[in-house]
């Protein structure tokens, strides 16, 4: 890897995470581990989507090493926002750890969902943001295993097509019209 923005600490079960309401409003904090057991607990989430110079979206593969949804395609950015921090200081510290890229990012809207994975959870309160950036993208291997750039359009038909092989609340985030 070129560029070493990003760090190699991956997930960490013990990491403390912001427990929301249903409007998102903070009301506390668990382990991260908590928020993902059984139905889970509800917590503060982000999305990001990075577009290119050519207005394409940037997605990335979940890398093998994931605990939760590993070798879907999401998001270019996907993660947590840490007690003390906002949505976009969380989005733009997670796009250097996971993409090596600096970026300004606006948050366009958020949604609430749970959603099953084996016997773990995701249930989040989950912000989404847009990006632009023009520079090279250097993918952090315990995070991303590949990249797609892909028009929006072409996007809609591959989660049509191929719905399996993207996260849910992708899907999610492109049927309500925030991506």
């Amino acid at each position: 890897m070129g560029n070493k923005l990003h760090d190699l600490n991956g997930e960490k079960r013990d990491q403390m995470l912001q427990l929301t309401d249903k409007k998102g409003g903070v009301i506390g904090a668990a382990t991260r581990e908590d928020c993902h057991s059984g139905a889970g607990k509800t917590h503060l989430a982000f999305m990001a989507i990075l577009i290119n110079k050519d207005g394409e979206l940037i997605l990335a593969k979940r890398s093998r090493k994931k605990s939760l949804w590993a070798n879907f395609w999401d998001a270019s950015v996907v993660s947590h926002v840490l007690p003390g921090e906002t949505v976009i200081e969380a989005t733009k510290r997670r796009s250097r750890e996971e993409l090596g890229v600096e970026a300004d990012f606006t948050d366009v809207g958020a949604f609430i969902y749970q959603v099953k994975h084996g016997l773990s959870s995701e249930n989040e309160f989950c912000h989404v943001l847009i990006g632009r950036t023009s520079n090279s993208i250097d993918p952090n291997p315990i995070e991303v295993s590949e990249i797609k750039i892909i028009s929006k359009n072409h996007l809609k038909k591959k989660l049509i097509s191929e719905p399996d092989k993207y996260t849910p609340w992708l899907k999610i985030a492109v049927k309500k019209n925030l991506i």
